[in-house]
């Protein structure tokens, strides 16, 4: 039965897959295939090893960027709409600090205003000191183009022209003076008149003391009535003058009074004139400087200039507009990175920085390059420790482009913790990947 079983249950044989010419080619496969595929796969190996040893790619830490400057250029911006009257620089000249550069287009005459400001300087000294005389001798028939400060000049030059019919010819100067030597005669008079008094004071009491002696010999019936009225009269008589003499010295302090009342109204008169033109100079300074801070435009340090655009005189400007930069020869420019605590062992001092800046892409401007300065030993508000990154090639990228300078400019910084292999890099990432 089971002979039966396994005689009709018996497998068919396997159906011939090949043809006899495949099965050739397979069982006898070309000796060349052979060699050199194996030989392709070695060097293949090889060079790949070799690569994975020689090529470097490096660990990098990547961190926010805030562009910095220690004595950083200088940005001279249009402080009003209008015109670009005059330009009184080129590209690239050196300037000193408070040197003009530009003039916005103004009614008024640029050169007239710096002119008027300088002679306003000299004045405002002169009466500092004193020196009346020298502003009195002011001319102003030269400053006829002002413009806007016109009106505030003739008020000064109204005020002016008062006290100098006030000092001008020496009127009331003389004036002052013979009232002080009127005061002065009064002075004396009252010092001679004071010594009168005390003579008249003097001869008067010898009289009573007389005139007692005698009214005692008048009660002892030793005179008579006649010689003692007479007597008595001489005494009168001596009063007479000590009266007059201290009615004098009134009158003489009441004319003391009234000089020193004339000589303080004239001095006050004077003072005041004198105060009224202090003030419009001092308003008429004001506006002048008020003026060349919206027309004048001026270099805030000493530098190289250098303009933002290729400006021509008459060009339109708008408030706010950068006109030019101001370079310091001694300005250095760094930047700002925050190191969050992760891979915060790696960042050393002195490493590598590549810089991306936002507002420049990189692929067309090119990356700064720096070097890392010691990182901060304690973390701030936010746990994120910072570091300053020194920039020796200045905001000139690799790709050999300088990069205006923008306090405050952001971008992003790549620190090269590293520089290992790439067959190192497959290694840890294992090592990494197995733990």
């Amino acid at each position: 039965m089971s002979e039966t079983l396994s005689t009709k249950y018996k497998p068919a044989p396997f159906p011939k897959l090949h043809s006899e010419e495949v099965q050739e080619i397979i069982s006898r496969p070309p000796h060349w295939l052979v060699r050199w595929g194996i030989t392709l796969f070695f060097v293949l190996t090889v060079l790949l090893g070799l690569g994975t040893w020689w090529i470097r790619y490096p660990d990098i830490v990547t961190t926010p960027f805030t562009l910095t400057a220690t004595n950083a250029p200088r940005v001279i911006v249009v402080r009003t709409e209008g015109k670009l009257g005059k330009l009184l620089i080129r590209d690239g000249q050196r300037v000193n600090k408070g040197q003009a550069v530009a003039y916005s287009e103004s009614t008024a005459s640029p050169e007239q205003v710096v002119q008027l400001a300088r002679s306003m300087e000299q004045l405002s000294l002169s009466a500092t000191k004193g020196q009346w005389a020298s502003v009195i001798r002011f001319s102003n028939v030269q400053y006829t183009s002002l413009g806007e400060i016109q009106n505030d000049f003739q008020t000064f030059n109204q005020q002016l022209t008062e006290l100098k019919s006030f000092l001008a010819g020496g009127f009331f100067l003389q004036k002052q003076k013979l009232l002080l030597d009127d005061r002065n005669d009064l002075v004396a008079m009252e010092h001679i008149l004071a010594e009168q008094l005390v003579l008249q004071d003097k001869d008067l009491e010898l009289a009573k003391d007389e005139f007692q002696v005698q009214e005692k010999l008048h009660q002892g019936k030793v005179i008579s009535s006649l010689e003692y009225k007479r007597e008595k009269a001489k005494v009168l008589s001596r009063e007479m003058p000590v009266k007059n003499l201290a009615a004098s010295l009134i009158q003489n302090r009441s004319a003391q009074t009234a000089k020193q009342k004339e000589l303080l109204e004239l001095e006050n008169s004077i003072q005041e004139r004198k105060s009224n033109f202090l003030q419009s100079l001092q308003t008429l300074r004001s506006n002048i400087e008020n003026w060349k801070l919206r027309y004048i435009l001026t270099a805030p340090v000493a530098g190289t200039a250098s303009f933002s655009a290729p400006w021509q005189e008459q060009q339109h400007l708008t408030s706010g507009q950068e006109l030019m930069l101001i370079e310091p020869q001694t300005s250095s420019f760094r930047g700002l990175v925050k190191l969050p605590q992760a891979n915060l062992g790696k960042v050393l001092e002195g490493q590598a920085v590549l810089i991306k800046m936002d507002g420049f892409p990189y692929r067309e401007y090119g990356m700064l390059e720096g070097k890392l300065a010691r990182p901060s030993l304690t973390p701030g508000k936010d746990t994120a420790y910072w570091a300053y990154v020194d920039l020796p090639f200045k905001l000139k990228t690799r790709y050999g482009k300088d990069l205006p300078y923008r306090n405050g400019l952001k971008g992003t910084a790549e620190i090269i913790t590293a520089d290992r292999r790439l067959l190192e890099r497959l290694v840890s990432t294992l090592r990494s990947g197995g733990k």
